[in-house]
């Protein structure tokens, strides 16, 4: 919406705000509704167990962060991004604090899992949520001119009015950026 220009226009604003009340107030609802969960989650952890467990969630965190950039750098690609954009797309989409959260702490109550184990899990986890984003705003964060650039080429290549047959894998495409 932002990328195409409607967020300039009054029914863009308009859609814009209410979206952002409906996501505050969803995340509102969430804080209220989960709050035990997240708090019993959190009295599980013990910062001694952490520094002997250093080593195995770095490399754990090294491998789940590996692992969806993988899977998530080349699909940026294919639908025209450049290899900043792609990077800083796929390190945003790579968490999964949600559903590591809980499952790990099913694990933990089905005794599938121990306290150390599930400590690990959980800071993998969070980690995995922050320092990818760290990681994307500091060093690939593009710049609103680049991400308007994308979201144009975008759109032409969706609505078919792009000069010659380009197609999706093919990664060098001049974008003509306007003032």
């Amino acid at each position: 919406m932002i990328e195409g220009g409607l967020g300039a226009t009054p029914m863009g604003k308009t859609l814009l705000a209410a979206c952002f009340i409906t996501d505050f107030g969803t995340v509102l609802a969430l804080g209220v509704l989960f709050a035990d969960y997240f708090i019993k989650a959190g009295l599980f952890v013990s910062p001694p167990a952490l520094s002997t467990a250093a080593g195995v969630i770095a490399v754990l965190l090294l491998l789940k962060m590996i692992t969806k950039f993988i899977g998530l750098w080349p699909l940026s690609r294919v639908f025209w991004m450049r290899s900043g954009e792609a990077t800083y797309t796929a390190l945003l989409m790579s968490t999964g604090l949600s559903f590591g959260t809980i499952s790990a702490l099913f694990r933990l109550q089905n005794k599938i899992i121990g306290q150390e184990q599930y400590l690990v899990l959980v800071t993998v986890v969070i980690l995995s949520a922050f320092v990818p984003t760290l990681i994307a705003q500091k060093f690939f964060q593009p710049t609103i001119r680049t991400m308007m650039a994308w979201g144009r080429l975008y759109q032409r290549k969706v609505s078919g009015k792009s000069s010659g047959s380009v197609q999706p894998n093919q990664h060098r495409i001049n974008v003509e950026l306007r003032s």
